[in-house]
């Protein structure tokens, strides 16, 4: 019995300094500084996609050590803003903030939007801007929101009603909807098909179709970004399309579009992407924020394979009477009030130009 029992014990002594060596191992490798495979695992966990180029893999590997690469893409604007959700509130009293200055952007998608987002956010501290990109601002607390003066993203009208402020002001760049959706198509169609964007179905349908075969797909039309999406965004909410699109009477639609006019009339500031620089200088004017002298070009879909090279090139497209006839229904609202947006900018650019004018003479 006793053989047996300092057998066991020299077993168990064993085993525990086998799980000390271990930790020690993991200690070692956490202070060590990352190679190339722990930048693109640290990517693939904690942010859920590839780094943007060699250049970004190259600088993150000059962090001196692993746990701090770790640290860094946790602390990340990125990960605040796609996870905020998981940090619990300890934020002051929204009733303190009520009446600060507060800025929404609704990103109306394939717009040329990020590039005016990136020139619209230097105007504000980096922690007064809401990382929050997507339609998903119901998923913070009042507190949480409180903490933030300017906000942009793919949102919906209704997404106002959740920022707890007294004066907001609002600003939406509106494209020419055909421009729009090609614009759209070719973003999908340069993507790759496999990683981070396996479970997307419009990238996979984009990658093996032809423009005309992408949009004569029938399932398009229950995609509030492909379906007349600034009368969604703008006349009700994408998750309401989302409940309802099988039932839309013309009726319905008819209000939809009344109501979209009247928030596209009381935005702060509009801009036409066709007319961007003229549109930087009004929305600048009309929000009270320092003008810029010039304006960088953002997420451009023909400058991806530069960055990642698992993007690929993507051809221009041409409109074919069929491309035409795919997408007909698909901006029959959306080009009347492109046509409402781009009348109200117009009538917008004229009295600014009377009042500087008037200020001159």
């Amino acid at each position: 019995m006793r053989k047996v029992m300092s057998h066991l014990a020299d077993l168990v002594a064993g085993i525990r300094g086998s799980r000390t060596d271990d930790v020690e191992q993991v200690k070692h490798r956490l202070l060590a500084r990352p190679s190339r495979e722990d930048v693109l695992n640290g990517f693939r966990l904690i942010l859920g996609r590839e780094p943007e180029d060699e250049r970004a893999i190259s600088a993150h590997m000059l962090i001196p050590s692993v746990a701090e690469l770790r640290q860094v893409l946790l602390a990340s604007e990125e990960f605040q803003g796609k996870y905020k959700v998981m940090h619990p509130g300890t934020e002051a009293h929204p009733s303190l903030s009520m009446g600060r200055r507060t800025i929404v952007f609704i990103h109306l998608q394939k717009t040329g939007g990020t590039s005016l987002r990136v020139m619209l956010e230097k105007q504000f501290p980096a922690d007064r801007r809401c990382p929050v990109l997507e339609d998903k601002l119901h998923l913070l607390s009042i507190a949480e929101l409180a903490q933030y003066d300017f906000f942009a993203g793919h949102f919906d009208r209704s997404s106002l009603r959740f920022i707890p402020r007294e004066n907001i002001k609002t600003v939406a760049l509106f494209r020419e909807p055909r421009a729009r959706l090609i614009s759209l198509y070719r973003f999908l169609r340069s993507h790759p098909v496999g990683d981070e964007f396996t479970d997307n179905y419009l990238i996979r349908l984009a990658s093996e179709s032809s423009a005309e075969e992408f949009f004569e797909r029938p399932e398009l039309r229950h995609y509030s970004a492909v379906n007349n999406h600034y009368l969604i965004a703008l006349g009700s909410s994408f998750s309401w399309f989302d409940q309802n699109r099988a039932s839309l009477s013309q009726e319905k639609l008819s209000q939809l579009l009344h109501d979209a006019k009247l928030q596209i009339r009381s935005l702060t500031a509009i801009g036409i992407t066709e007319q961007f620089e003229k549109s930087a200088a009004l929305i600048c004017k009309s929000l009270d924020l320092i003008p810029v002298a010039s304006i960088e070009a953002a997420h451009v879909t023909d400058k991806f394979p530069e960055k990642d090279s698992r993007f690929r090139r993507v051809d221009p497209v041409t409109m074919t009477p069929r491309l035409a006839g795919a997408i007909e229904d698909l901006i029959a609202y959306d080009d009347e009030l492109y046509g409402f947006a781009k009348s109200e900018f117009e009538q917008r650019l004229i009295e600014l130009q009377v009042e500087t004018s008037t200020l001159k003479e």
